[in-house]
């Protein structure tokens, strides 16, 4: 919502410069201001060093300019999003971090989050999250841990009644 706001503005900026500098008229130069803008050229015919031609005010510059500009800054948000977000004081630190997310459909979610060294099997829901069981720290390294702990707790082969899982996760979720 920002980014389309900024950007917005942007081109209501650049397109009402461009506009400005079009719709102003511009005076005649004074005889005293031509003679100095007349180039200076020697006996052998060719212009002097540093001599410019004239330049016009340009909208399209002015908006080419401002669009290199958001687009820097916006890249830069980017960047620092992506890359700098621990670094940044209130982006996150290294105490509190998400391993992995299953996602179970309807907006249900599995997770395993590590929290000072310890790790925790969580069920989200749109109603709230539930702790489903804290994990052993030497499941780290081995493949499939996350599947092997999810059927340690629920047994995924047999139907479990509604009533039978509410009364469960109105427990706690740690009998899962």
């Amino acid at each position: 919502m920002l980014r389309r706001w900024m950007l917005t503005l942007g081109l209501m900026v650049g397109l009402g410069l461009g506009v400005q500098a079009e719709d102003r008229p511009i005076p005649p130069p004074s005889p005293a201001e031509k003679e100095l803008q007349a180039p200076l050229t020697l006996e052998d015919g060719k212009p002097t060093q540093g001599q410019v031609p004239e330049a016009q005010a340009s909208g399209l510059r002015a908006f080419g300019s401002l669009v290199l500009v958001l687009g820097l800054a916006g890249a830069s948000l980017w960047a620092l999003k992506k890359y700098g977000r621990g670094r940044v004081p209130g982006g996150g630190g290294g105490k509190l971090r998400v391993e992995e997310t299953l996602a179970l459909g309807d907006r249900r979610f599995v997770s395993i989050l590590e929290a000072e060294g310890e790790r925790f099997l969580l069920a989200l829901t749109p109603q709230g999250i539930q702790l489903i069981s804290k994990l052993d720290s030497g499941d780290r390294g081995e493949p499939g841990t996350f599947d092997e702990a999810l059927s340690r707790q629920v047994d995924l082969g047999r139907p479990v009644p509604v009533r039978e899982m509410e009364a469960l996760l109105k427990q706690g979720g740690g009998g899962l």
